[in-house]
């Protein structure tokens, strides 16, 4: 049972915590939004998902009522082998409850293993309705043994409403502000859409969102001469994104992309992983292939379109009603 006052406390499972991934950043800003909307009085202990829980922190876990855990594709199918989520059975057993809010699945993968599922079914709450972020993610918690989910999208995307999307201008913006991603890297692909970037927009921004997405930018050598970087840190981006007076967004950072419709701008997403594609095919993400020509880059970016997400609205105020 939930109760939001001043002595209520609520455990913060932050992905933004000893990330290299300003995506993570944005995730949280989201996610705490929300939390904050629905326990204003609640305090908000924070504890990392990046590294496991240690001695205060365990302590700190006999205070709270439960753990909210925030987005991110911090599930896979071998959580002892890969941990996104640093947490073992250990953990779990020190540990309150885990509700998941717009939580993901890393990559497609083969249906969970024994350790995995047992971990989940154990540290996973088993009377509050879990949010995911796509069905893929829905799927396989399901096999896992967990049925208790509803998919609400992330919750960088429960604010991109009908009426915000309408104000986002479908026509292609004078300057861009592009991304790429350090561990997808493909030199071949991504000097195309270099070229056609450049091919396109008068001005050419990069931003940095990952640890090592400079470097792999500086090795596009004398294509990247005139592009004007733009530092890893969520303000610097937002500033751009708020006040070049005619901007796009087009890149492999799927929440880069998010980001920047929430600030009102056009986006388009070049799909390298699971995460954006099954946000397009569950929420009407503009989502583009990666293997295009930089003539159909070129088509693409002048092409006018209307900026439509489908949110599962139900399913967002279902996992929100579960804490009224």
């Amino acid at each position: 049972m939930f109760f939001d006052n001043a002595s209520s406390k609520i455990g913060i499972l932050n992905t933004s915590i000893c990330s290299m991934n300003i995506g993570d950043f944005i995730i949280m800003d989201s996610a705490y939004k929300q939390i904050s909307k629905l326990f204003p009085q609640s305090q908000k202990v924070h504890f990392p998902t990046h590294e496991r829980i240690t001695r205060v922190g365990m302590k700190r876990q006999k205070e709270i009522s439960a753990n909210i855990l925030c987005g991110t594709n911090c599930l896979n199918s071998s959580m002892l082998l890969h941990r996104q989520w640093n947490v073992d059975l250990y953990n779990a057993f020190f540990m309150k409850e885990v509700i998941t809010l717009g939580v993901g699945w890393t990559n497609y993968q083969d249906k969970p293993g024994s350790y995995t599922s047992f971990l989940l079914r154990h540290i996973l709450s088993k009377t509050h309705m879990h949010s995911v972020r796509d069905s893929y993610t829905e799927k396989l918690l399901k096999s896992a043994g967990i049925t208790n989910i509803v998919n609400t999208a992330c919750a960088t995307m429960w604010d991109l409403t009908e009426d915000h999307c309408a104000q986002i201008v479908p026509k292609k913006s004078k300057d861009v502000i592009f991304t790429l991603t350090d561990y997808r890297k493909d030199y071949a692909k991504d000097l195309i859409l270099i070229e056609a970037l450049k091919k396109s927009y008068d001005d050419v921004y990069f931003w940095v969102q990952g640890s090592q997405d400079y470097e792999y930018f500086q090795s596009f050598g004398c294509l990247i001469n005139g592009i004007k970087v733009i530092p890893a840190n969520l303000s610097d981006f937002d500033y751009v994104l708020e006040n070049v007076p005619s901007i796009d967004y087009v890149g492999t950072r799927l929440h880069a992309g998010i980001r920047a419709l929430q600030k009102l701008r056009r986006s388009i997403i070049i799909s390298v992983d699971n995460r954006a594609e099954e946000k397009r095919k569950d929420f009407n993400l503009h989502v583009i292939p990666r293997d295009l020509c930089v003539d159909e880059y070129v088509s693409i970016f002048n092409e006018e379109h209307d900026t439509n997400i489908s949110l599962p609205l139900k399913s967002i105020e279902l996992w929100k009603s579960q804490f009224e």
